[in-house]
C-alpha cells in the first residue's frame, strides 16, 4: 500500500502520517539555511537511529507505533524531507 489510510497501517505504507512530519521538519531547515549535504546526512543518520528505537519499547511509546518503518517509508521520508529543505532555501533566496 502507498498511504496509511489507518493507525494500523503506520509505518506498513510508504506514506503514513508521519511523513508530514518529516515535510514540516525539512522546511525548518531548510529555512535555517541549512546546507543540502547536512540535511541529508542528518535525515539518513537519523533513519538509522529511529529504525532500531522504534523496535524498542520505549521507542514505540514515544513514536507510538506497533511496528517499526519499512525501508520504502524510509526513503520516501527521507526524499520528502530533502524537497522540503530545498523549498526553505529556495524560500529563503527570494526577495
Amino acid at each position: 500500500m502507498f498511504i496509511a489510510t489507518r493507525k494500523s497501517e503506520q509505518n506498513l505504507a510508504v506514506a503514513d502520517p508521519w511523513t508530514l512530519v518529516h515535510a514540516g521538519v525539512g522546511l525548518a531547515v531548510g529555512l535555517m539555511g541549512f546546507s543540502m549535504p547536512a540535511a541529508f546526512v542528518g535525515a539518513v543518520a537519523y533513519e538509522f537511529i529511529e529504525k532500531p528505537l522504534e523496535k524498542a519499547e520505549f521507542g514505540k511509546n514515544l513514536f507510538n507505533v506497533s511496528k517499526p518503518e519499512t525501508p520504502a517509508n524510509q526513503v520516501l521520508d527521507v526524499a520528502v524531507f530533502m524537497l522540503a529543505v530545498a523549498a526553505g532555501r529556495a524560500w529563503n533566496k527570494t526577495e
